[in-house]
């Protein structure tokens, strides 16, 4: 006999197995993290108005460090990318901005990066061996800059700072 899971069991499992699944990864991986943070987004609607903020604290401007975007989505999410507005304010309070294409599926409409049950996590570089000039705490802002608001089916976004390793 066969044993079919319910919609509702399927979202539980992959809500209890997929943060033990990233955790144990983190903790065997020994990787240099300055930030990784990641915010959910009420009911899964990322609004204009609704920017994400983090801050990362750098002690070394002489090392070289990998900026990532992280994304979760639904897998019923209509389109196969998302473009962000990156705004960033250095320790002295100059501000620098940027628009950035997140692409999150392909054509045909394979979602990249992994999905398991309704939830598709995609962790995109976008800025590699980037050099900070000063020390002290970083702030990015991030807000969605696409033509639809609110933007729906867009559960979290984040920010991750890896250092390179010595």
């Amino acid at each position: 006999m066969r044993y079919a899971m319910s919609k509702k069991q399927q979202n539980l499992l992959s809500r209890a197995i997929v943060p033990m699944f990233i955790g144990l990864m983190l903790i065997s991986c020994e990787k240099n993290y300055i930030l990784d943070e990641n915010k959910i987004l009420k009911d899964y609607k990322w609004e204009y108005a609704d920017s994400k903020t983090f801050i990362a604290e750098i002690m070394d401007t002489t090392l070289q460090y990998d900026i990532y975007i992280n994304l979760r989505h639904s897998a019923d999410f209509e389109w196969r990318n998302v473009w962000v507005k990156i705004e960033t304010t250095f320790p002295d309070g100059r501000e620098f901005e940027r628009r950035v294409n997140l692409v999150l599926g392909e054509a045909d409409g394979h979602w990249l990066g992994s999905c398991l049950s309704d939830n598709c996590d995609i962790h995109i570089p976008i800025q590699q061996a980037a050099h900070f000039p000063l020390t002290g705490k970083y702030t990015f802002k991030l807000s969605q800059d696409m033509r639809v608001n609110p933007l729906v089916a867009i559960k979290s976004v984040g920010v991750e700072i890896l250092k390179e390793k010595k």
